[in-house]
């Protein structure tokens, strides 16, 4: 009977519903299961004690800076990428604060950081804003080393290439990690493209950049894998894969759209020319947002290049996925600093 069919149907779909329903929440659970037994989880929530630096960017946006560790030490500057705040540099910071005076920062629209004033979220917009936060976190006269992460050492490198001069008078060392400085759509890894042409590549890559379709304020099983795949890789482990996708999460739609879009047409490897500092190059061997072809591009133009470091099993969160390791390579950035910058004997 007709009635009889379309109560059975409805039934069935019910029945599929609940079923998926119940799926759904027992893979949230397995989940949460294995991020509090990740033995990294209680450092990753531990808050950051860092003293707060009123500063405003050259258009009057509000900047979130804090200022950890110790007053009369080297100073390092961290700059977050794309989507993400301060507290990504949580691991480094906690390990470096003892001995170092660490300055980081929310970008505009990231973070705790007030939205751009006038909409602008241009890498332009980024550079200004690094200019005006070294301008009243570092000490007249003192070098600082920079260390940028994905869209922190394009801002980098854009301040560098700005200045016109010689960074010697106000950089130690840099480092450039997990990042690209051209043709990022291109050489992307997240999407596989085989047979389409780099323009249609190009203008798909760059609307999904800029997209400001709507994602999910809540961990759900679903995100958690897709940013695990995006962002990080395989071997990372569940805690960091959490902390990860609440940073993304966090990030307003337009901002996280607004500056995709900037991301995806930069070219800006011709700034390498203006960094004339000890350089290490950082990158993890499953890096799809930014592959390593980029470091090895990086790593031919720079000058002063230290070393191209490849992370084996770490994707495009290494700060996050191989902290001993990044931490390990900043250590290093400051004492080339200090022996470039020293006079020679004779």
């Amino acid at each position: 009977m007709p009635g009889m069919t379309r109560w059975s149907t409805r039934r069935a779909l019910l029945s599929v519903a609940a079923a998926g329903g119940a799926a759904w929440t027992a893979a949230y659970r397995a989940d949460q299961r294995r991020i509090d037994a990740d033995p990294i989880k209680p450092s990753l929530d531990a808050p950051l004690k860092g003293r707060p630096v009123a500063v405003r960017a050259g258009d009057g946006t509000a900047l979130r800076v804090r200022v950890y560790g110790q007053e009369d030490a080297p100073t390092i500057v961290l700059v977050h990428g794309w989507t993400c705040a301060i507290e990504f540099w949580t691991l480094q910071i906690q390990a470096l604060q003892d001995e170092f005076r660490i300055v980081a920062y929310d970008l505009r629209g990231h973070g705790k950081s007030a939205p751009s004033s006038g909409g602008d979220y241009s890498i332009d917009a980024y550079r200004d804003d690094l200019e005006s936060v070294l301008l009243a976190t570092v000490p007249e006269g003192e070098k600082a080393v920079l260390v940028g992460h994905s869209l922190g050492a394009m801002t980098i490198v854009a301040w560098a290439a700005d200045r016109g001069e010689s960074l010697l008078d106000r950089v130690a060392a840099v480092g450039l990690f997990s990042t690209g400085l051209g043709d990022l759509v291109t050489s992307s890894l997240i999407l596989p493209a085989p047979g389409v042409g780099p323009r249609i590549q190009q203008e798909l890559g760059q609307l999904l950049l800029g997209s400001k379709a709507p994602i999910p304020k809540r961990a759900t099983p679903l995100i958690s894998r897709a940013v695990r795949y995006v962002a990080l890789c395989g071997a990372a482990s569940p805690a960091t894969v959490a902390f990860c996708e609440q940073l993304v999460l966090s990030c307003p739609r337009d901002v996280r759209a607004n500056t995709g879009s900037s991301i995806s047409r930069i070219e800006l490897l011709d700034g390498l020319d203006a960094i004339d500092v000890p350089t290490i190059v950082l990158v993890g061997r499953e890096d799809r947002l930014t592959p390593p072809v980029h470091a090895e591009k990086m790593t031919e133009a720079l000058d002063e290049v230290l070393e191209m470091i490849e992370l084996p099993d770490v994707g495009h969160m290494a700060p996050l996925e191989a902290p001993e390791r990044t931490t390990q390579a900043i250590r290093r950035l400051v004492a080339a600093g200090d022996r470039f910058a020293a006079p020679v004997a004779g």
